[in-house]
């Protein structure tokens, strides 16, 4: 049975013939329930995207309410991931450029791991491992990895609208402690070349460093759900294929492609119009919200690492992301933990957009 709306398929069983209808059949529609338009085929998503006037963050919120003011509003304001403009497009070639010359140096994640390798530790594992990788990659000291992942998930949990006043406390401690710990990084004397480099770049861009540390907190960040959702799909497909303990690295990383192409971790993400537009003959009023379907999107085009976004806002480290999940993936099978067993019982955590499996849980999944 098909999900009833896009909303719905994230945590589908197996939404991927939905979105395969929904791209053929609706390429672009109103859904007056979801108070949102949907598009759904590459050629409605990337006309969306190229629109000056669709931004990836509402005019009238650029930063979530709960967190504005505060060091969660500012990091969050600071991320070139949910900016626009001219600002958004120097900083995004100089963090391109850093990815790849760092991407050239050796780091080897101290990765996260308990002695029992139970559904709870597998399930904090698949959101801690990603951001540790992405530390070593930073060149955080070792012994920061731990207390960083255990920052933003403090910080990612105090941004949305459901947020307590504890979750929103800690998430402005967590990035404060963020802020400062990464601005060092980049100011210190030894920095790595690639460090050095940056903050030499911004200075001629005219970028300040705090904008700088924020965004490489920001690879933190984006590295959490959707690193999360990429290496746990990754587990359940090498369950369903029987990989073993001494699976080769080429293997995981064959998984991991898999998983990029047909069940990726991000489904969908959001277009909101400051002004009027038109595509495909349907005009988009200022003020309403466009649904991305990308996982729609990448049934037509599989190839397209349309989980990774596309023009303005394509993530500069994709093949990182892709690194990052084969090598955490082959650590854990390593480890011992029992891919064929956890690909039998699991579910996924109830997200609006990241596809993010679930092993531990009281109730049976349903259907």
């Amino acid at each position: 049975m098909f999900p009833a709306h896009p909303l719905l398929a994230v945590t589908h069983p197996d939404p991927y013939p939905y979105y395969a209808a929904l791209a053929r059949e609706q390429p672009l529609y109103r859904d007056d329930a979801l108070d949102l338009w949907v598009a759904s085929h590459p050629d409605t998503i990337q006309a969306v995207m190229r629109a000056p006037a669709a931004r990836v963050r509402p005019p009238s919120e650029p930063v979530p309410r709960g967190v504005c003011a505060g060091p969660a509003g500012e990091l969050f304001g600071r991320f070139v991931r949910m900016n626009d403009g001219a600002l958004h497009t120097r900083l995004k070639a100089l963090l391109a450029a850093f990815i790849q010359e760092q991407a050239e140096q050796p780091c080897t994640p101290q990765w996260p791991m308990t002695p029992a390798l139970d559904a709870t530790a597998v399930d904090r594992y698949l959101t801690a491992a990603p951001v540790h990788a992405q530390a070593a990659f930073l060149g955080l000291p070792t012994a920061l990895h731990t207390d960083s992942a255990a920052r933003i998930s403090a910080f990612v949990s105090a941004l949305p609208a459901t947020a307590d006043a504890d979750q929103v406390a800690a998430g402005h401690a967590a990035a404060d402690v963020l802020q400062t710990r990464l601005e060092s990084l980049l100011l210190a004397g030894d920095a790595a070349p690639a460090l050095r480099k940056l903050r030499e770049d911004g200075v001629r861009a005219a970028i300040p460093v705090a904008v700088l540390a924020a965004n490489l907190i920001g690879l933190l960040f984006q590295s959490c759900e959707a690193g999360a959702g990429l290496l746990g799909n990754a587990l359940i497909h090498a369950g369903r294929r029987g990989l073993s303990a001494d699976a080769a690295r080429a293997e995981a990383d064959a998984i991991v492609g898999h998983v990029i192409r047909h069940d990726p971790p991000l489904h969908n993400t959001r277009r909101f119009l400051a002004d009027a537009v038109t595509v495909g003959g349907q005009r988009i009023e200022a003020g309403q919200t466009v649904l991305l379907v990308l996982a729609a999107a990448a049934t037509v085009q599989p190839d397209a690492g349309w989980t990774f976004g596309a023009h303005g806002h394509a993530c500069p480290g994709q093949g990182l992301a892709r690194r990052h999940a084969a090598d955490a993936l082959a650590h854990l099978l390593r480890a011992g933990a029992d891919p064929a067993a956890l690909a039998s019982r699991f579910r996924y955590r109830p997200l609006p957009n990241a596809r993010v499996p679930q092993f531990a849980f009281s109730k049976e999944p349903t259907p």
